[in-house]
């Protein structure tokens, strides 16, 4: 999610010039729940972009 936008790419990463930001771990039912819970991070709305990848416990 970036600028409020749903964004998707071919790629497994974002292209990026800057550091990393930090790390937010939130658990989902499925990738669209996932994208709803990212699309309402501040950062989101504020002009920064957010990764949404899966993770295994």
């Amino acid at each position: 999610v970036q600028d409020g936008k749903t964004l998707t790419t071919d790629g497994p990463f974002v292209e990026m010039k800057e550091a990393l930001g930090g790390y937010l771990f939130f658990e989902a039912d499925d990738l669209d729940a996932a994208i709803e819970l990212a699309s309402r991070v501040p950062a989101a709305r504020l002009g920064g972009a957010i990764e949404v990848r899966p993770i295994m416990e």
